[in-house]
């Protein structure tokens, strides 16, 4: 073991194994689960409209939620409860949507299951941010645990349901999910930081101008790639595409995210959160004005390619950035308004996609969401230009 790494291994607290486990858990459940909600609701009968307003409202109640959990983490120092609340809560809301039918109870229990799985969406980051201290460009190496587990559950689970059918994925949540809140009870503690003026100092962050050229480029690259994540499974099933190809185009930027994931480190020690960014957005042009000129579904599986790095880049940078802007003691708050800006971005996402799908068809959905992140890239670029210059 190198002095570097020695040194990295003697600052960290112990049971780090956890943090590692606890992404593997959550991917693997997205992998089985999110993957293929929306095609779960498209064959039940929902029209691409009635899907975005079902993500739209769940989205909604993510906005509130996600900035109330980074709160109640900050002020209680028990990030790993509240994570294990939350996972219970979803993977119980989740075991009731295949015996509901229509669409205000699909509306009903996503709601449900976005308020609770909303913790550990957003305090699974900033609790690994705030376990490795100093040491947060390691963030990669702990959720690379993460892209391991989505690439298990992804690739063979379409395969799975391909033969089994689309309900075998809520049992099959609902276990890993459970495994997910019984690695969080595990998690290292975190020491709570009492900061005076807490509120006056985020409300002196949030007004900063990087801070709002970063959040609005926030909002606008989450509606293309909550697009993406809501509906490129359905365009793909629109367009043809059997179960096992929406898996396997699903899987493999996770796989090509691998290696980028394990030297995140030293892409961001390196490069630097903005520089990184910036290439991020670049190359989710790319992949986006790429899926709106497919002319066949297999093409997504080599398109996607580019969402590999793109993806370990982009969120591993912004998390960073946010992070380091947080005043002390505030690291949960700022990464759950990060969340909340995410989320609300999947509120005009759902809608506006939804719509593009009905109205323009699957690569409608795709050309439109280039520009948008084309608009944040030069809004990002230039006003980091800017403040270098102030």
């Amino acid at each position: 073991m190198t002095d570097q790494h020695a040194e990295l291994e003697a600052r960290m607290p112990r049971r780090m194994w956890a943090v590692w486990l606890l992404f593997f858990f959550q991917y693997a459940a997205i992998g089985v689960y999110f993957t293929f909600l929306n095609v779960y609701f498209r064959t039940a009968g929902m029209s691409g409209t009635q899907i975005g307003l079902i993500n739209m409202c769940a989205s909604l109640v993510s906005v509130i939620s996600a900035s109330g959990w980074g709160y109640l983490s900050d002020r209680s120092g028990q990030p790993h409860r509240l994570i294990a609340l939350g996972a219970t809560g979803a993977l119980l809301a989740a075991q009731f949507i295949p015996y509901v039918h229509g669409f205000w109870e699909f509306l009903l229990v996503g709601c449900l299951g976005s308020l609770m799985s909303s913790a550990p969406m957003t305090l699974t980051d900033s609790t690994t941010l705030t376990l490795l201290g100093n040491r947060r460009e390691e963030y990669g190496r702990f959720r690379l645990g993460g892209s391991i587990g989505y690439i298990l559950t992804a690739l063979t689970s379409g395969f799975i349901l391909q033969k089994t059918g689309l309900r075998v994925m809520f049992p099959a949540y609902g276990v890993i999910m459970f495994c997910f809140a019984l690695t969080a009870l595990q998690l290292p503690p975190v020491t709570l930081q009492r900061v005076e003026r807490g509120s006056k100092a985020l409300k002196q962050m949030i007004r900063q101008p990087a801070w709002l050229v970063f959040i609005t480029c926030m909002f606008l690259c989450w509606i293309a790639s909550n697009a993406s994540i809501s509906f490129l499974n359905v365009a793909l099933s629109a367009m043809g595409a059997s179960q096992s190809l929406i898996g396997i185009a699903a899987t493999v930027p996770a796989v090509v995210e691998l290696p980028f994931m394990f030297f995140s480190g030293a892409f961001l020690r390196r490069f630097g959160t903005s520089r990184l960014m910036i290439v991020a957005m670049a190359m989710m042009v790319v992949r986006y004005f790429l899926l709106g000129w497919m002319p066949v579904p297999e093409w997504a599986v080599a398109i996607n390619v580019i969402n590999g790095p793109a993806f370990v880049f982009f969120w591993n940078s912004a998390i960073t950035y946010a992070n380091q802007m947080a005043p002390p003691g505030m690291a949960g708050t700022a990464q759950g308004m990060l969340a909340s800006t995410v989320s609300l971005a999947a509120v005009a996402s759902a809608l506006l996609s939804g719509w593009l799908l009905d109205s323009l068809g699957p690569n409608g959905i795709f050309m439109v969401m280039a520009f948008l992140v084309l608009a944040a890239l030069a809004l990002f670029s230039t006003g980091n230009y800017w403040l270098r210059r102030r």
